[in-house]
């Protein structure tokens, strides 16, 4: 993933706040990014056959992790809508409660920043727009002047996979064709013990086993299947003790694979209080950044994603 409570109301002050589940939630989703790991997703064609020989898997592997370096630059080129849907479940896995919210994620080389645009379908007042881009505007005059003295700083919420990759075992499994683009699945597992210190960064890209799906032509990865190995504690406060999902990615303007939906399922205790969260997330209208990071709230067209427009 940087919220997790008996209501909809404290989960959605976890997920989309400033508290260290945020933290989780963006490295699995932004990027990680976030899915529920038992749904698999629809196979577009049956697999290739199984005699296919399987490309080296070292040298594929090193040359996807190149790759996702590649990719975390281009990321940051790109705005985007972000819909998330966020499910509150009781113990049996029955939904408590729901509430949908609707950003404008843009990445910088400092943040992602994320404009809250709508609630449950109800655009964002003028007024609250432009006390989230006052804000945005501040922490980018803070990002700035600390890049000054430490320009090789890593940004803040990169994506994860690179990492993952790195800390993992693969084993190709298959071949498959996924729309239209014929791919090499590969299970993968971490190499050693997750780690019980460091970064969350650190802690998640060691965590996780599952399924990748892998276009071998570029090195791009197409989806992802994880289920976290070991419980993860975010701070004195909140301990995961597992999450799950999936994360599918689509290739925009023929040069970066980046997430199209994710899946996520997480489950712990924060404070005294057990949380079981679900949440659906999509991401739609990637669009090449410009030198205005609000430059889809400033658009003439400007939408909430969910069929209303920004109240300007």
């Amino acid at each position: 993933m940087r919220r997790m409570v008996e209501s909809m109301r404290n989960a959605r002050r976890y997920f989309s706040g400033s508290g260290p589940a945020r933290t989780l939630l963006r490295l699995i989703v932004v990027a990680l990014f976030a899915t529920t790991f038992g749904t698999l997703l629809a196979q577009d064609s049956p697999s290739q056959p199984a005699q296919r020989a399987f490309p080296d898997t070292e040298v594929l592997v090193s040359r996807v992790a190149e790759h996702q370096r590649d990719v975390e630059a281009l990321f940051n080129q790109y705005t985007c809508t972000y819909k998330s849907t966020i499910y509150t479940l009781d113990k049996a896995g029955s939904v408590r409660s729901q509430h949908t919210d609707t950003y404008y994620m843009t990445p910088t080389p400092y943040e992602v920043f994320m404009l809250h645009i709508s609630h449950d379908g109800k655009p964002s007042s003028q007024y609250d727009l432009q006390r989230q881009e006052k804000e945005i505007e501040r922490k980018l005059r803070n990002y700035e002047r600390k890049a000054e003295k430490n320009p090789n700083a890593r940004p803040k919420n990169a994506l994860l996979f690179a990492d993952i990759i790195l800390k993992s075992r693969f084993t190709p499994l298959r071949w498959d064709t996924v729309g239209g683009i014929l791919t090499v699945v590969y299970s993968f597992a971490p190499k050693s013990q997750p780690a019980r210190h460091g970064s969350s960064e650190e802690k998640v890209a060691g965590d996780l086993k599952g399924t990748m799906w892998v276009d071998p032509e570029d090195g791009g990865i197409v989806r992802m299947e994880f289920i976290s190995v070991s419980p993860l504690s975010l701070g004195f406060l909140v301990n995961v003790k597992g999450f799950q999902g999936f994360v599918e990615q689509r290739k925009v303007n023929g040069e970066v694979w980046l997430p199209s939906r994710q899946d996520f399922v997480a489950q712990g205790r924060e404070l005294i209080k057990g949380f079981r969260i679900h949440q659906v997330t999509e991401f739609s209208d990637y669009l090449k950044a410009t030198t205005d990071v609000f430059q889809q709230v400033h658009s003439p067209n400007a939408v909430t994603g969910e069929g209303g427009k920004v109240q300007q």
